[in-house]
């Protein structure tokens, strides 16, 4: 009876303990499955599906059209000083700002180019007024680029990013794999550098459509006036003559200095031409000296035999 008993615990201790296993490995499995999943390891999965979903238009916020708009301008004035000062009085009235110049100024004409930033809604009222100023008007183009599309799109994408976020920060808290949380961890780094580069983009689009560009060109013609180049005098061109002639001496004395190595192996050479002229004519001086000598030795002994 007692080794039945034994029997039947040890059976049901195993049953347990398999019990306990497959659930386990039950649980990993749909762990690792929801770690899998289109939302965690695909971001671009969310936004097909926010794209293909009859409510997804409800999810943009209404957005007025986005509208960049520019304007060049190129007028002439009668007076540079005056009308640059009115330029500054219009630009602070419309609550703008410059942000470059470039002045310049010849012998016909002062002129100056400005880049102005201000209000979109002033930028009409802005460009009557320098027209004002004006004592003529070259020419006025205003350009505007519609944004809307563009910052609809962004908007869309930084929404999405923002979801596909959500989805992985809640995995990332239910997951326990350190491996899973490393490659979570991974992925919303990269969600993250996407959501931030969206949000500056639609920083700068704000940035353009609320503040227009103007370059105007600003500029007074001058009268020319021709003024005779004034020449030197006769005893002015002499002075000079004796300057410049007394520079030129101390150069070519100076040139003669760096020289100097030439000047050397000129004279080394002369004295050994020198050298070898004269030991060549002493040798044949003596050459001369010794036949003479021995046409006499031989005509003394002829002398004596006869």
């Amino acid at each position: 009876m007692r080794n039945g008993i034994l029997v039947l615990a040890i059976i049901f201790a195993l049953l347990t303990l398999g019990c306990n296993k497959a659930n386990k490995n039950n649980n990993s499995l749909s762990e690792s499955e929801l770690l899998t999943t289109d939302d965690v390891i695909s971001p671009e999965a969310v936004s097909t599906r926010a794209s293909a979903s009859p409510d997804y238009n409800a999810t943009v916020p209404g957005i007025d059209p986005k509208v960049i708009k520019s304007a060049n301008v190129s007028i002439e004035v009668s007076d540079y000083l005056n009308s640059r000062q009115k330029v500054d009085s219009i630009v602070q009235k419309y609550k703008g700002y410059i942000t470059n110049e470039a002045f310049q100024e010849t012998e016909t004409q002062k002129s100056n180019s400005i880049t102005i930033r201000v209000p979109a809604k002033s930028l009409n009222l802005l460009l009557s007024d320098i027209a004002a100023i004006a004592k003529r008007v070259d020419y006025q183009n205003i350009y505007t680029q519609d944004v809307t599309d563009e910052y609809i799109d962004v908007s869309t994408r930084l929404k999405n990013k923002l979801q596909v976020e959500k989805t992985y920060r809640r995995h990332l808290r239910e997951a326990t794999n350190i491996e899973d949380i490393l490659r979570i961890e991974n992925k919303l780094a990269e969600i993250r550098t996407e959501i931030e580069s969206a949000q500056g983009r639609l920083k700068y689009i704000n940035n353009q459509v609320s503040l227009s560009t103007v370059s105007l060109y600003l500029y007074q013609k001058l009268e020319y006036k021709y003024i005779p180049e004034k020449l030197p005098g006769f005893w002015q061109r002499v002075k000079e003559g004796f300057y410049w002639g007394w520079r030129g001496l101390l150069w070519f004395a100076v040139l003669l200095v760096k020289l100097w190595p030439l000047w050397l192996l000129s004279a080394i050479g002369y004295f050994l031409y020198k050298g070898i002229k004269s030991w060549l004519k002493n040798r044949k001086k003596k050459n001369k000296k010794n036949k003479k000598l021995q046409k006499k030795t031989k005509d003394q002994s002829e002398f004596q035999e006869q």
